[in-house]
């Protein structure tokens, strides 16, 4: 059997029933790819859950059900992918919500540093090689140190994350410790920097140069201090020129 995208989206919303459901959930089993998206999927559906309810006017419900009803019954492949349009229009729409976006940093953060080997594209310890990299590929980075404190610039890699953008994903590491520099790929919702908790790490969302930085560590001492030293490189710099060989220990 091949896999089936669509079909697995309704597997996880629990449109499918009897033989259909048995036969989705036995290649799920089977099939890496198809495990991950139901689990991606299942993912996303409690993020988005946790959102707040935004506000509907008064009498939209009764509105929509009476047009329903005057409607003739859609096709039932029509009907098999409603739930996939359903999760599209909610990932549009959580798609630059600062907390949304804190989540998916975080979680690729944990992604990534829970294997037992780092997965970058390219490994570099020297900060104008990684961006030359980068930069190659179409993503500008902001100017990187080779070192924050006892933390290490590694590698980086493109990482795709849960709303299908793809993000700039730079690594450093130490002997107990791991930090995750991105940039993301399309715009925020934040009227000034953003920082929380996700996941049980630290994020912070900050504007450099025209694109929003997302800073994850384990510490919100570390991940401050990257993001104080970074802007202030920036500032004393500017958006180009060569990266700092350091930045001070927090």
């Amino acid at each position: 059997m091949s896999c089936e995208p669509e079909r697995v989206t309704a597997l996880v919303d629990g449109a499918l029933e009897g033989e259909e459901r048995a036969r989705i959930e036995a290649h799920v089993a089977r099939c890496e790819v198809c495990r991950v998206q139901a689990a991606d999927e299942r993912a996303l559906r409690a993020r988005l859950r946790a959102l707040p309810a935004p506000e509907v006017p008064f009498g939209l419900e009764q509105r929509v059900r009476a047009k329903l009803r005057r409607r003739h019954r859609w096709p039932g492949t029509v009907r098999a992918l409603l739930p996939l349009a359903a999760v599209l229009v909610l990932a549009l729409w959580a798609r630059g919500y600062a907390p949304f976006v804190a989540w998916e940093l975080s979680r690729d953060h944990d992604h990534c540093f829970g294997r037992p080997r780092l997965p970058a594209q390219v490994w570099a310890s020297e900060p104008d090689l990684l961006i030359a990299w980068f930069d190659g590929k179409g993503d500008r980075l902001p100017l990187l140190p080779s070192t924050a404190g006892r933390l290490a610039l590694v590698g980086g890699r493109h990482c795709w994350l849960p709303d299908a953008s793809r993000a700039a994903h730079v690594y450093y590491t130490s002997d107990d410790q791991q930090l995750s520099v991105f940039v993301v790929s399309h715009g925020v919702r934040m009227d000034d920097d953003f920082a929380t908790s996700s996941g049980g790490n630290a994020v912070a969302l900050v504007r450099l140069g025209g694109r929003v930085v997302g800073v994850v560590g384990e510490d919100h001492g570390d991940v401050s201090a990257f993001v104080t030293g970074l802007r202030t490189s920036v500032a004393a710099l500017g958006t180009q020129g060569p990266a700092p060989a350091s930045l001070p220990a927090s």
